[in-house]
């Protein structure tokens, strides 16, 4: 392809974490450089500053005899001596010694440019910033590896961002990531959002020269990034350009397998899968076996918008649905998806009335580059999913984005914790809840998983209120004990002599409402009947809702389908002589999604339907609205809670909690 574009180591020492841009010495030294009987010397010191005796450190440092030292032993001795002035503050001193260290260093470029790194942040703590970033521009850092490269960077990052040195920063910030090999490994990262955003800011030239920087270390985040870019080149219509860039990521990146794989599929795709028929909408329901009574109601709300569209908009072109039956397999659905692709050339295809269902057909779509809509949830991590995805009950993104907002937050507290099945399903909300967390800088004060065939959910539950080791907290037992004894034998039988202790504020159990019916109460059963309990949207549950008046403080997050139900209930009952579920009500919004979309251009091959996606804003149906962020559609989520057997708005609960808490001060007066 054409080119684009003509210290002393701290894991070492336990050091102060005020201190955590300084480093000590480096284990790489050259045995040229350095007397074994100075190495034996120095080990012993850091001995005596790991056991917390700097004076006693810094006198031994201090006695050596200059005079007879190798250069780069005195470059080390006067590092050592200013790590530990900066341990005690005194950054005037530190800069003394590092400056002096840096004098007979040369030979050592490890050590050189730890010691640079050290120089920088004895500035930096100075508060004279543009010092400290003068000092690291003059550093080896290539010299530098694993964590001190790191380090080494996240400070450059800080100090180019301070001083609004971007480009300087963009590039910190890939050094810094260079060490995820995986795309699930960087999508944690929140220095990974803070990439995208700067790079996606740049031209196309200044993208193309950060691509060739880093052509010779070939980090994983640069082939990433770079495959990201060859995409959205190719979808804006540039396609000679895409293939260049995608031939040099597959030169210089195909190593690592992920990257491989975008690769080999976005090729494929792009050679395979570029011809469709407009007017041709894919269906797979499971129409046969146990589940079939699902399909035909699913059917029912697809013709249901279907009419209501024809009604609104009488020159909509006429649409052919073709479905196909799944059998409740995801493998036949798979297949199906596979046939409706490369032998009816369809448009889109609404699917997966159940996950197990979804996200093998959502693999074979994403394959073959089509619009995939889905009935159920996706159980796959968030870098595993596009904008070719679309769920209609909610992503698990979507659920996460609404359980971690400003109002909720504020309404349950900001220490969360998570009980999970371990299970595919359990482990895709484990993985989004604690990136989500992270990024929203919120402590998980347990995550706790139980076995997924389990009837019994007490160990799980005891785990999380600090009750499955009472002999930890004996003490308090005792007293405990001592005064239940003393109680009147008539008080109501104690399950539990220890109270739970609750490091957390709220707890979210991503379980089926039959699983969630048994294990609520077992909060009430060890005392914390009070606690927040948060689930999914399944559990807009009739059984759920009718065991609620037995529970406290149960809140979930889903649709807030109520005002849809009442605007299209009346019209469908009639139609159809059935009452409108929740089945077809998502089904009615997959078809609607479609037909909003397909309605809007005349396209003709799959790449037009592809940029016209990924050019929308958003989708808005009779159960809320999508938005495109990040690469994927989330959908905005309702915070819902139980009221007397009624499913109420989170807002609706604060409001009427008001009122209470009024007519209940007055009713005492």
């Amino acid at each position: 392809m054409k080119k684009f574009l003509s210290i002393i180591s701290l894991s070492l020492l336990l050091f102060l974490s005020c201190c955590s841009d300084i480093s000590m010495i480096s284990r790489g030294a050259r045995e040229d450089l350095y007397t074994s009987e100075f190495l034996s010397q120095i080990d012993s010191i850091k001995s005596t500053y790991k056991r917390g005796d700097a004076e006693t450190a810094l006198k031994k440092l201090k006695a050596f005899d200059e005079t007879k030292m190798l250069p780069s032993e005195k470059a080390m001795r006067r590092n050592l001596i200013g790590v530990i002035y900066f341990g005690k503050a005194n950054y005037e001193q530190a800069i003394f010694n590092f400056d002096q260290a840096l004098a007979t260093s040369r030979l050592d470029e490890s050590l050189t440019a730890q010691i640079y790194l050290n120089l920088s942040s004895s500035y930096y703590k100075l508060g004279m910033s543009e010092k400290a970033f003068e000092v690291l521009r003059n550093a080896p850092y290539t010299a530098l590896e694993g964590p001190e490269s790191i380090k080494f960077h996240k400070l450059r990052y800080r100090l180019a961002q301070e001083l609004g040195h971007d480009r300087e920063a963009l590039i910190s910030l890939i050094y810094t990531l260079s060490q995820k090999n995986k795309i699930s490994e960087l999508r944690i990262d929140p220095l990974y959002e803070i990439l995208v955003g700067k790079f996606r800011k740049l031209d196309q030239r200044e993208k193309y020269k950060v691509f060739e920087e880093f052509e010779e270390t070939k980090p994983f985040v640069i082939g990433y990034l770079s495959y990201l870019e060859a995409e959205k080149v190719y979808y804006s219509g540039k396609k000679d350009e895409a293939s260049d860039l995608i031939g040099w990521i597959s030169d210089n990146f195909r190593v690592y397998p992920e990257i491989a794989n975008l690769i080999d599929n976005f090729t494929y795709r792009v050679e395979n899968y570029a011809k469709l028929n407009r007017l041709n909408i894919g269906g797979v329901l499971p129409l046969s076996g146990k589940n079939k009574s699902y399909g035909q109601r699913a059917l029912m709300g697809i013709d249901a918008a279907l009419r209501e569209l024809k009604k609104t908009n009488p020159e909509m072109p006429e649409f052919k649905i073709i479905v196909r039956d799944s059998k409740g397999s995801g493998v036949v659905g798979a297949n199906q998806v596979r046939n409706l692709v490369e032998n009816d050339f369809v448009s889109v295809i609404i699917g997966g009335l159940y996950s197990t269902e979804a996200t093998k057909e959502f693999e074979s779509a994403k394959k073959r580059g089509v619009f995939y809509i889905s009935l159920s949830q996706v159980y796959l991590d968030k870098e595993d999913k596009d904008h070719l995805l679309l769920e209609v009950p909610g992503s698990i993104e979507s659920q996460m984005n609404e359980l971690f907002s400003e109002e909720v937050l504020t309404n349950f507290g900001k220490r969360a914790a998570i009980v999970y099945p371990e299970s595919k399903r359990g482990m895709s909300y484990v993985n989004e809840f604690w990136r989500k967390a992270k990024l929203n800088n919120i402590p998980v004060a347990g995550v706790y998983g139980y076995d997924k065939e389990t009837k019994d959910f007490r160990a799980p539950i005891k785990n999380l209120l600090g009750l499955k080791y009472p002999r930890a907290r004996m003490e308090e037992y005792k007293i405990l004990q001592e005064i239940h004894e003393l109680e009147d034998n008539r008080t109501i039988r104690r399950i539990q002599t220890l109270g739970p202790q609750m490091d957390f504020d709220w707890v979210f159990i991503p379980m089926y409402p039959l699983e969630a019916i048994q294990i609520i109460p077992v909060f009430k059963y060890y005392d914390a009947k009070s606690v927040p309990v948060v689930g999914g949207p399944s559990w807009r549950s009739k059984r759920l809702s009718a065991e609620s008046y037995k529970f406290n403080n149960i809140h979930f997050v889903g649709d807030d389908v109520a005002n849809a139900s009442d605007e299209l209930g009346a019209s469908f009952s009639k139609a159809y002589k059935k009452s409108l579920g929740l089945i077809e009500l998502r089904a009615f919004d997959s078809m609607k999604i479609a037909l909003d979309l397909l309605t809007k251009e005349e396209f003709e091959t799959r790449d037009e339907l592809d940029m016209s996606i990924r050019g929308l804003d958003q989708f808005v149906g009779k159960t809320g609205e999508w938005a495109l962020k990040d690469g994927i559609w989330l959908k905005k989520m309702a915070s819902l809670y139980f009221r007397r057997g009624k499913i109420i708005p989170l807002k609706v609960k604060e409001v009427e909690e008001a009122e209470e808490t009024v007519e209940n001060s007055q009713s005492q007066q």
